[in-house]
């Protein structure tokens, strides 16, 4: 007797069936050359290959990195590899139904042993398979009748030919998964990882162990190809630890291939364009926020909290500008940085007393000219109040970023205002910019650092936030923000202890710069 959910299962794979058979149904009249002519030429064109026969799942053509992962894989009969892709780049449908069925129309599968979280997970990757071995008309116009007995709900079934499919769970003995005297010759481990399981090293080291042991030894030593798909979700989760420090593309595990796909490249553009724009991905990390948006689409864990705690954050009601002692605005445009796709960062912090305000914040992955944009339309609408009174408000960034283009951007903004912005240059020569960051704790501890309570649900300043607690030592993430709060708080410091010294009797002092 099924359960509930069994039932429901069985009745979505159906549905799921009746999809497949019904998108790959309509099959053009070939003469016999003709359609041996495109057989062969699709099971060279992996891309081509999957435009063919799933046109129920391809609503884009198949990223670079998909064919180029496939191809490596087909190529060598004892691949060993790492899908390191970004969340809903296709990691699954890929590694666990594309590519064993192109290996098996290829003549090259006997048997596949897929491994997940667990095996309910398992067997639920494996009803994909078996849905399109029953139901996908063009593949079995082209290669024959497929699936012959079992079922993916008991985690294997079999074919005409042999070709046997079995599922387990995490750590489950994978002994004796074959059928006769075959053994599966492909192996796929499909997001093995999970948010419990990180926290323990030691279950992290078994499940390592496991792999590299039982699950790969049941694979075929003649010719057995093993692929772990996953995107990295802890520092030292099961996919990091295997990966090591292997550079994409660089086989350094004894011959193990790496292909790390982060939702944007290394020029800050889509690795899947054939399917998403940039504004696709920019909309889902402002969605996710920053630090989830690094697990999922940027293959980058952070552990909040290391240096500054969340609960250092105060919120509340700030002073007016007019009421300040002091108010910068200092602005990072991250060009020193090797990562193409960092933040622009316009933070405006003010200081009365022992407390520092963050007034207004900027923080996106953007042009310089939207940057631009930003800056101008927030001095027009705050520095004027309605009294007339205008507050002063100097605007910095760091001397070394100050380049003829990056200026010009801001004159031409200011001729399209018809006034300019004075850009100031920080001259400081700045150390360490980790020590300078952890330098402003002290203030956020003792709770003088205040966030304007209105910017609380602003997309910039939670993204700054995010940055903010993803600081930690030898940390690669985005710290454009923090950057910039250290830098206009530097400044606060030296104008507010400048505008209190006490003038003394003798030579005139000239009036302050700022």
């Amino acid at each position: 007797m099924l359960s509930r959910h069994d039932k429901q299962a069985m009745e979505l794979w159906h549905l799921k069936c009746a999809e497949i058979k019904a998108a790959t149904g309509e099959i053009a009249v070939e003469a016999k050359e003709v359609k041996e002519k495109r057989i062969k030429r699709l099971l060279k064109d992996y891309r081509a290959f999957v435009n063919y026969y799933f046109p129920h799942y391809a609503d884009a053509d198949s990223a670079d990195f998909h064919v180029k992962f496939a191809n490596a894989c087909k190529a060598n009969k004892k691949f060993k590899g790492i899908a390191e892709w970004a969340r809903e780049h296709a990691k699954s449908v890929h590694v666990t139904v594309f590519i064993p069925m192109w290996l098996k129309a290829c003549g090259e599968l006997t048997g596949m042993l897929l491994a997940s979280v667990n095996k309910d997970a398992a067997c639920e990757l494996l009803s994909d398979v078996q849905a399109e071995l029953v139901s996908n008309e063009k593949y079995i116009n082209d290669f024959g009748k497929q699936a012959k007995h079992g079922s993916w709900a008991d985690g294997k079934f079999i074919c005409e030919d042999g070709t046997f499919f079995r599922a387990i769970g995490r750590g489950e003995s994978p002994r004796g998964k074959r059928n006769r005297e075959k053994r599966p010759n492909y192996g796929v481990i499909d997001d093995i990882d999970d948010d419990v399981i990180v926290r323990n090293e030691r279950r992290v080291d078994d499940v390592l162990d496991w792999i590299l042991g039982a699950f790969l030894g049941a694979l075929s030593i003649k010719g057995g190809r093993l692929v772990v798909a996953n995107n990295r979700i802890h520092k030292k989760s099961i996919l990091a630890k295997l990966a090591g420090d292997i550079e994409p593309g660089d086989p350094k595990r004894k011959g193990w291939y790496h292909s790390k796909v982060n939702a944007l490249d290394e020029n800050g553009q889509p690795s899947w364009w054939q399917r998403y724009t940039l504004q696709d991905i920019l909309d889902r990390i402002n969605e996710m926020g920053y630090r989830m948006a690094q697990k999922e689409l940027f293959n980058n864990p952070i552990i909040e909290g290391k240096v500054f705690k969340n609960e250092w954050i105060k919120w509340g009601k700030i002073p007016s500008l007019y009421d300040m002692e002091s108010v910068v605005a200092y602005f990072d445009p991250s060009f020193k940085s090797t990562k193409k796709n960092d933040y622009k960062a316009i933070r405006i912090w003010g200081k009365k007393g022992k407390y520092f305000y963050l007034i207004a914040s900027f923080v996106r992955q953007c042009t310089i000219m939207e940057a631009c944009r930003w800056v101008y339309g927030w001095y027009s609408d705050n520095i004027t109040d309605s009294e007339g009174r205008e507050a002063v408000v100097p605007f910095y960034m760091e001397a070394n970023f100050m380049q003829d283009m990056l200026l010009d951007e801001f004159e031409n903004q200011g001729e399209i205002e018809g006034w300019q912005l004075p850009v100031r240059g920080d001259k400081r020569a700045k150390p360490d910019k980790f020590a300078r960051i952890e330098n402003m704790t002290p203030v956020y501890e003792r709770g003088r650092s205040i966030w304007d309570e209105r910017l609380k649900n602003d997309p910039d300043t939670q993204t700054g936030l995010e940055q903010l607690l993803a600081i930690q030592p030898g940390s690669d993430t985005h710290d454009d923000a923090p950057d910039a709060d250290e830098g206009a708080w530097w400044l606060l410091n030296r104008r507010t202890k400048q505008s209190k010294t006490k003038r003394r009797v003798g030579k005139r002092q000239s009036p302050s710069q700022y």
